[in-house]
Order: structure tokens, then sequence, then C-alpha cells
């Protein structure tokens, strides 16, 4: 028997939205209390995961309203080193109490039971890390992904410490990177996934980013790009990475030794270590580029070069 915890993300700011995401009325039922629902279907733990704990009594009341449930909510570490959603899931993962984590944005209403089942029985076949959905244009929702715990909290402790040690120098918020810095992640596409299971459809794994896109969806206007179909890829790793709360000894992996090299480029200044460092990044991103994942192929590489601002162009060559 799987043992499944669930985060429902609700600490979006919903700037675009115009209101609070989280309450709002879609077809009856508000976004997180749908979310609620199919992790009650799925009989997994549940833990929500608030920007503020201000809100923390605002989703409860809602939840006990709606659903007659009381789930933890939990506001983010303002202590870490993490910002956005990365942040929200480091404060949730380590109070989880099964073997997977399953990950659900309230952006997503539409995400049910069905799909969420089929995310967890690909885990179970390939036996990896995490199982990541992924779209024919080869972008990804790591926000609707199941993960490891053992193995996520324990890239996350790892992340934090960089974040922490670095400051301003740490640019690997963006929470694609929890799939990245596993030791292996199926990147499961949703054409693939719909093929699988006719009951599902596409814009099960759609994002409610404004009310537009309600106005689309209801319209029947949904956009999937056509003229590319990214395959679904397991990409596995092997990486030992330094750890700079007690630094000794030497990291091994492709993507440890660009985390390492990006750490004592960020603490000296010293451009060799930024061409070192960007090196290494460029050879993990080529896994990716190799599977047909050009949007994580380039995602990280873009964020570099971003960072290093004037100097992109001269060093990462």
């Amino acid at each position: 028997m799987r043992k499944l915890s669930c985060i429902i993300l609700a600490g979006g700011e919903s700037k675009r939205f115009g209101e609070n995401k989280a309450f709002f009325n879609f077809n009856g039922k508000s976004f997180i209390e749908r979310a609620a629902e199919t992790a009650l279907k799925l009989k997994g733990d549940i833990i929500i995961s608030a920007r503020e704990k201000e809100n923390a009594e605002l989703y409860s009341n809602e939840l006990k309203k709606k659903l007659n449930i009381s789930p933890p909510v939990i506001a983010d570490d303002t202590n870490c080193g993490f910002i956005g959603p990365l942040r929200g899931i480091y404060s949730c993962i380590k109070r989880l109490k099964g073997k997977y984590a399953l990950v659900m944005e309230c952006d997503a209403p539409l995400f049910n039971f069905s799909a969420a089942n089929e995310l967890i029985e690909k885990m179970e076949k390939e036996k990896v890390n995490a199982v990541v959905p992924l779209w024919q244009d080869s972008t990804v929702e790591p926000l609707l992904g199941i993960y490891n715990i053992k193995k996520t909290a324990a890239v996350l402790d790892m992340l934090n410490d960089y974040a922490l040690n670095l400051g301003k120098n740490f640019p690997f918020n963006d929470s694609v990177n929890i799939s990245r810095f596993l030791p292996s992640a199926y990147y499961y596409n949703i054409s693939d996934i719909i093929k699988k299971n006719p009951d599902l459809k596409i814009e099960f794994f759609m994002n409610i980013n404004s009310k537009n896109d309600i106005e689309n969806y209801l319209a029947g206007k949904i956009n999937t790009d056509k003229k590319k179909y990214a395959k679904s890829v397991k990409i596995r790793k092997a990486n030992r990475f330094f750890d700079v709360k007690n630094p000794s000894g030497k990291p091994s992996g492709i993507l440890a030794n660009a985390l390492y090299y990006w750490w004592i480029y960020s603490k000296t200044g010293n451009y060799i270590y930024l061409k070192k460092s960007y090196g290494y990044f460029k050879k993990d991103s080529d896994k990716y580029y190799a599977g047909g994942l050009d949007f994580m192929g380039g995602k990280l590489i873009k964020t570099i070069r971003g960072h290093v601002g004037a100097f992109s162009e001269e060093i990462c060559k």
C-alpha cells in the first residue's frame, strides 16, 4: 500500500487574478476545496501551504465549512533561503509522513483524482524520485508533480544551505529545480497521459493565472502547441553535492560540480570559477536537450546568463 501525502499550495499572491484564488468559486466550489477533495479521494495526509500566518485560519475555516476537515496549515518558513513556491514546499515537506508527496497548486482547479493517480502509478512503475507533467512544447508543471519525500527533503536541505550561504547570489529558486537536482525524474507528456486514460483531458493540467484564463476555458479556447512534441522521458543523474555547512571533501557529478563552482565564484568573484560553473551547467542542460526537453535544457542556462548580466556574453560562451 502506497503511503501518500499531499501538499496543497495556497500561498500565491494572486496579483494577476485580482483576488485570492483559493476562495474563488469555480463551478460551485472554491479552488482550495477542489484540491482538498482530490487529496481526500487519494486517501493521503493533507497539508496546506500558506504564505502568511494570517491566512492559516481562513483556509482552515473554508475547509472545515465545506468538507468538514481541518488539515494543518503551515505558514512559510521566513528563515529559509528560498522564495516563492519552493519556500512553501520546503516549509511543509519535513512534516509529511508518507513515502510520496503530491504537490498540488490551487491554480489548477480541474486537476483531479484520476490525473493524480496516473502520476502516482507512473512513479511506482518507473521507480524514480519524481514524476512531473510535461507539455508538448516541453514546458513542465513542477507544481502538479509527485516527489519522493525523503530524497526531495534532502535536496531541498542542500539547496537551502546554499541559498542561506549565498544570499542574493543564489539564483535557483525556481521550482523546476526540485526535479533537476534529484537523482532521477520522469517527465510525463500530458498527451501520453491522456492516451493512456481516455477519461482525462488536457485542461486537467491547466493553470488558471487570470480570470481571462477561466473565460478562455469556458469558451473552449485552450492553447496547446501542436507543432512540437516533447516525448515522455526519464532523466537519471549521479551527484554527491558539496556541503557548504561542513566544507570538506569534493563534489562529484556534473550538477554537483556546477553548483560547487558557482559557490566559489560567488564567494571570490573570480570569473575563472564562473566559466567552470557555466561549463558544467551547460553539460547538465545538454542531457535535457538530448531528451527533447528544450524548456528544462534552457531554463538554468538563461538563469545563469541573466544573473551575471553584462558579463554573460564574454564569460558564458
